[in-house]
């Protein structure tokens, strides 16, 4: 009896030991589970961090890139505009001012009497405005040999300003006379602040004009070591 009552009672008796095991073995997994979570969520936010930062880079590089190339053309454009006034103002210095028109009219006489040609008269004729510019007109009427009205004409034509011989009639004086009777108008474009103009752009002027030269002689060694080469 006695014996049968002490094996029941130490079936029910608690392991304590047991107990406190289990505990530290659920503490120790659920540890163990937060700490790959927390390790699978850096490496997924260090992941997304790094790709983030890749992709930063990347649009910064692109931005960088595209400043580059923006900056790039608006010096190729800078450039261009510089040649187009440089070319536009090197235009600019075969018009007339109108001080040089009234210069340039002043020398048609004096050339004339070098070739002979006796201008009979010479005065202003009608002003025609086209755009920014005036279109003047110098009516003359000579009297010449052939010969010298042509080295005349050629004289005139050597003159820095654009002009042109417009209504031009050549008859003889007389039937029997070796000259010429010559009636024409002689037209040259004006623009009346060109001065101003080119004293606004006279550094830019020189400073294009100087590079324009450097090229020329740079361009006429080349021509000349290959025109030496055997």
């Amino acid at each position: 009896m006695f014996g049968s009552k002490k094996k029941e009672n130490s079936s029910h008796v608690r392991d304590e030991t047991l107990t406190d095991n289990s505990n530290k073995i659920v503490v120790g997994v659920a540890v163990l589970l937060i700490s790959v979570v927390l390790i699978v969520a850096v490496k997924i936010y260090t992941a997304s961090s790094i790709n983030s930062q890749e992709k930063t880079i990347a649009q910064g590089q692109q931005a960088k890139d595209k400043s580059q190339k923006i900056l790039f053309e608006l010096a190729k454009i800078g450039k261009m505009s510089k040649e187009s006034e440089y070319r536009y103002l090197k235009e600019l210095k075969s018009i007339m001012s109108p001080e040089e028109l009234q210069k340039f009219k002043n020398s048609i006489t004096g050339i004339a009497s070098t070739h002979n040609v006796v201008i009979n008269s010479l005065n202003e004729g009608k002003q025609v405005p086209v755009s920014i510019y005036t279109l003047f007109s110098i009516n003359f009427e000579a009297i010449a040999s052939f010969t010298d009205y042509v080295n005349f004409k050629k004289d005139l034509s050597k003159t820095n300003f654009k002009i042109y011989f417009d209504q031009e009639t050549i008859v003889r004086e007389t039937p029997s006379s070796p000259n010429i009777k010559i009636t024409a108008v002689l037209h040259a474009v004006v623009l009346k602040n060109k001065e101003q103009l080119m004293e606004k752009n006279k550094k830019l002027y020189e400073k294009m004009e100087k590079a324009e030269m450097k090229q020329k002689e740079k361009m006429k060694k080349v021509e000349k070591k290959q025109k030496a080469k055997p």
